[in-house]
């Protein structure tokens, strides 16, 4: 199989909350615009906290974000800043939005299934890397699978356990 084949093939894929699915494929595109995000390939790789301390969820996002482009999947809307020397960074996270109805991919995902993105990334950016040329060699230094502990802090005012469509308040005063 050819390295462009390889590449257009779906490294994994994820469930959304509409209940439809999504593939990860990882272009030079997608690649590119992580790197411009993150600084290097290297700090892609290691955006996600695995010591369950600081952050996953939003990493998670780009990362999923990013593997999403594509015909009939979701574009990326950014900003860049140019500094002083004229080096363009993208400034901030990367919305990643559907292109055939405009939903946010971050209001697609579920915070409960955050093992299974970590899956699905690390497959689909592992197979992305194998036919980017790398010849069957290993994957870059920091490559490492990541082990995320999905521990929740519990229900706080940001979240609460989900209420079916079909639940009606009682009325007050009756």
């Amino acid at each position: 199989m050819t390295a462009g084949l390889d590449l257009l093939a779906s490294g994994a894929s994820i469930s959304l909350t509409d209940g439809t699915t999504v593939s990860l494929r990882y272009s030079m595109r997608a690649i590119a615009l992580l790197e411009a995000r993150y600084g290097s390939l290297i700090a892609v790789q290691t955006a996600i906290d695995s010591t369950g301390k600081g952050a996953a969820y939003g990493p998670i996002v780009q990362l999923l974000g990013a593997g999403c482009l594509g015909p009939g999947g979701f574009e990326p809307h950014y900003r860049e800043h140019q500094d002083a020397k004229g080096e363009r960074r993208i400034a901030g996270d990367i919305n990643y939005r559907r292109r055939t109805d405009g939903a946010d991919l971050a209001d697609l995902l579920h915070p409960g299934h955050l093992t299974e993105y970590v899956d699905a990334w690390q497959t689909a950016f592992a197979k992305a890397l194998e036919s980017l040329g790398n010849g069957g060699a290993p994957a870059p230094t920091g490559a490492e699978p990541l082990t995320v502990e999905t521990v929740s802090p519990g229900l706080s005012s940001t979240t609460s356990p989900l209420v079916p469509s079909t639940f009606l308040p009682a009325t007050s005063g009756t």
